[in-house]
């Protein structure tokens, strides 16, 4: 009989991820003196949390986003790219004691482009004979993970994450969508937008919205994943208010893509252009309103306005 895995809410915070990477240190490589190397948010010498196992030193790098969070600290994530990953393995070749194993931790999903990184980066340090391994730790390696170590598990979502009912539930997606609004899309004046980057901040927005899934603009990695959207929330007032915002939403995709079709919306020098001020007005009405609307909710649930 197989086993049913459950998945598991990535953190939010930088401070909550650093956190799951000292648990993991200590369960997955039995390492009871696992711990945090330097100050919260920064990485020394491309390593955030490190301890001796019987395999030598360990030493973890937790990937962050360029995002701060309401404390000025860095979000968790997000995807690897080939340069990033050299850079920063790079970068741990200098601290000590020497590393046997240096692990890059994301919030991002399992990426074969990145493990083909990884294999390649292990092959040259073989060949130089560094006496080290790469690895690289995903969001699906932390799901097994939790799934493998029950006290692992219930270590870090009672204490750490602190989630322990519904309405602490509905705060990790109410977070997971100011996110998504967080961006110049509801931000900058409706002619400074250019319409390919302005439609598709309207869908991933939209999607955010309706699923918890929100993907970073450039790479379409998923840097953040709520558990169900607004539908999922337990709160009724909470969620009729976002699914007004929905509703707003929709319509202000709906007119920008009818503009662009029957050209009363063009495309000029690569931004928006309006033949009718009054259109320009009523999308920049609807789309404050989805704003306030939101803020409102967060408001209610103490989290602080986009």
């Amino acid at each position: 009989m197989g086993t049913i895995s459950q998945f598991f809410q990535p953190p939010l915070y930088w401070q909550q991820f650093e956190e799951l990477a000292v648990g993991m240190l200590r369960e997955v490589y039995d390492v009871p003196n696992a711990q945090a190397y330097g100050r919260s948010g920064q990485a020394q010498n491309g390593v955030d949390v490190y301890g001796k196992s019987r395999y030598g030193m360990i030493g973890i790098q937790c990937k962050r986003l360029s995002d701060r969070d309401e404390n000025g600290n860095p979000y968790p994530g997000g995807p690897i790219s080939r340069s990033f990953l050299r850079a920063a393995a790079v970068e741990s070749l200098a601290f000590r004691p020497n590393l046997e194993i240096w692990i890059l931790a994301t919030t991002a999903r399992r990426d074969t482009h990145v493990q083909g990184y990884v294999d390649d980066l292990n092959q040259e340090w073989e060949e130089q004979k560094r006496g080290r391994r790469a690895i690289v730790w995903s969001w699906d390696e932390c799901i097994s993970y939790l799934n493998s170590f029950p006290e692992l598990q219930r270590w870090y979502y009672r204490d750490v994450i602190q989630i322990r009912g519904t309405k602490d539930l509905d705060e990790v997606i109410l977070r997971t969508i100011a996110m998504a609004f967080s961006r110049p899309a509801f931000e900058l004046p409706l002619h400074c937008e250019t319409p390919n980057e302005f439609e598709q901040a309207l869908k991933d927005t939209q999607k955010a919205l309706r699923t918890g899934e929100l993907v970073d603009r450039e790479s379409r990695h998923v840097i953040r994943k709520a558990v169900g959207g607004y539908h999922e929330i337990d709160d009724d007032d909470c969620r009729a208010a976002l699914g007004r915002v929905d509703k707003q939403l929709r319509q202000v995709r709906s007119q920008l893509e009818q503009g662009l079709k029957d050209e009363s919306i063009r495309r000029v020098n690569g931004f928006l252009d309006f033949s009718h001020p009054a259109m320009s007005l009523h999308l920049d009405d609807l789309r404050s309103q989805c704003v306030q609307e939101l803020n409102q909710v967060l408001g209610k649930a103490g989290i602080p306005p986009i």
